[in-house]
């Protein structure tokens, strides 16, 4: 009697149940009873209630070892630390100050202010509270009666305002104890709070003759020295920051290890622009500060669908940048940088574009683009020189006229015409060199419940000066716009790209200009 095949894809009950049925029909052909209250189907039942939560948990498991399928979190978290990968934590936001003076004040009298390391601003945000800046740079004296400074428009003012004091947004935590070393290698201590900025993170050990400061190992490498004093950062799945002891274990000792670092908001700290308005150190002479762009490049803790796509670049890159992936990689691991182009204009020298992290297209702020330097200066060749510049925007305008169906509210449907063109733009759907075509604005404009009619009368670059009309109607010996009939001048008046789509620049990203959207009597 020959044994049937086994097909492997029978996992679940209905098609065990089927497959020992067929069996048992072979090896047992006189059982013929299939009532359910027989003993033997009351056994074939439990087998394949068995077997398809067996089978469901072998699917789990194997889904589990691959990146692509995998849905836990804390697998996910180990897996990619296989190739040296660390899910990014939320970073902190980023801007530049405007600081203004008054020079007739009494402490500013020999014309010299003082900002000193770690000076502390705050903006007032109505949903999230107060968020507060720290200046990281060296202390900093400002001559108020140099070049270093503006004056005020009013020639009569004694205001002066000094531009560009680069800022991040981070809550400073006094070094607190963390545990006991036992001297045992490899030993684990967790940060108490989650949203830590990693680069802030200061660990101390107390040796026996005072606390000794600790480095964080380089790109998560440790030195082959068993004696360097070197920890490492790693992130589990619960987002938790926590600290692990390399070559060199703590001595044993109670409470003996402690840290210091800062803790950061993530996306919430985008302050808009104007939001930051006060500073809580004291700074002599200074009557205003404000920020003049929004605050931008804070994210929150890196999801698994972007620890997937950034891990396997990243890994490629070995930590060093020598291609223009490798710089791509490397810039997108930060955390900080939403979008990035990468240039070479010659062998030595690399212009890396970026787009700081948020939920628009902001200007990129020094203190961003001292961060990545910095970041990029144990990576970069040694003779290479590295430049970071902000994304430039490509304003597009828009102009639609729709036909509204009468059953609906006019006003609720031009409200969701623009929602579904703004959308077309937002940051998170476009890209460096990305391009606009008409009949997605036709196609999106059109889709919204109420619309039955649309006419894009205005798809143009707005940074680009509008054409001649007249002039072009005068080289081609046709009558002025006015004595044209009203179908050609309407179509000669709309101000639509002729071929119905916008190109922009490798370094440009498309951005909402000035968006018209109104109704039309069909």
């Amino acid at each position: 009697m020959s044994v049937p095949a086994i097909d492997y894809t029978d996992k679940d009950f209905a098609s065990l149940r089927a497959a020992m049925l067929r069996l048992a029909a072979q090896r047992l052909p006189e059982w013929t009873d299939r009532s359910p209250s027989d003993l033997i189907m009351v056994l074939i039942d439990l087998f394949a209630y068995c077997g398809d939560i067996v089978a469901y948990y072998q699917d789990r498991i194997a889904s589990e070892l691959f990146p692509e399928t995998a849905t836990e979190r804390a697998g996910l978290v180990d897996l990619l630390r296989l190739v040296g990968y660390e899910f990014t934590t939320a970073t902190p936001a980023r801007t530049d100050l405007r600081l203004t003076f008054d020079t007739s004040d009494a402490a500013v009298a020999d014309r010299r202010v003082t900002i000193t390391q770690n000076s502390r601003f705050r903006a007032e945000v109505p949903v999230h509270g107060p968020v507060e800046f720290i200046y990281r740079g060296a202390d900093l004296t400002i001559n108020l009666a140099s070049d270093e400074v503006e004056r005020d428009a009013d020639p009569a003012s004694t205001l002066v305002h000094y531009d560009v004091l680069p800022v991040e947004q981070g809550v400073a935590v006094a070094p607190m104890p963390l545990g006991s070393g036992t001297g045992e290698p490899s030993q684990i201590f967790a940060l108490p709070d989650p949203q830590v900025d990693l680069d802030s993170v200061d660990v101390e050990v107390n040796e026996g003759a005072g606390w000794v400061r600790w480095f964080r190992s380089a790109a998560a490498a440790p030195q082959d020295d068993p004696l360097a004093r070197e920890f490492r950062l790693v992130v589990d799945a619960s987002d938790t920051p926590r600290i692990v002891f390399t070559n060199r274990p703590p001595p044993a000792g109670r409470d003996n290890v402690r840290a210091g670092y800062r803790v950061c908001l993530g996306a919430r700290g985008n302050v808009a622009a104007g939001g930051i308005t006060e500073a809580i150190t004291p700074i002599a002479g200074l009557v205003a500060v404000s920020n003049p762009d929004p605050a931008a490049g804070g994210s929150d803790a890196e999801s698994p669908d972007s620890a997937i796509r950034n891990a396997a670049s990243t890994f490629r890159s070995m930590q060093r940048a020598v291609t223009a992936d490798d710089y791509a990689a490397l810039t997108r691991a930060t955390g900080s940088v939403a979008k990035v182009r990468v240039a070479s204009p010659s062998s030595n020298r690399v212009n890396v574009y970026v787009a700081p992290a948020g939920d628009r297209l902001t200007p990129l702020s020094e203190s961003l683009r001292n961060h990545l330097l910095t970041y990029f200066e144990d990576k970069r060749p040694l003779c290479t020189t590295v430049d970071i510049v902000g994304a430039h925007p490509a304003p597009i305008d828009i102009g639609c006229a729709v036909v509204i169906d009468e059953r609906f509210a006019a006003t609720t449907v031009l409200g969701n015409v623009r929602t579904a063109i703004a959308g077309l733009l937002a940051f998170d759907r476009v890209d460096f060199a990305a391009t606009l075509y008409l009949s997605d604005v036709y196609a999106v404009a059109e889709s919204v419940p109420g619309v039955l009619g649309a006419t894009v009368d205005r798809f143009h670059r707005s940074d680009r000066a509008d054409p001649d009309i007249e002039a072009k109607l005068a080289r081609s010996g046709l009558p002025p716009l006015a004595q044209l009939p009203d179908f050609i001048r309407s179509a000669v008046a709309a101000d639509v790209e002729v071929t119905s789509r916008i190109d922009v620049g490798q370094y440009e990203i498309p951005v909402l200009g000035v968006l018209d959207v109104r109704s039309r009597v069909r």
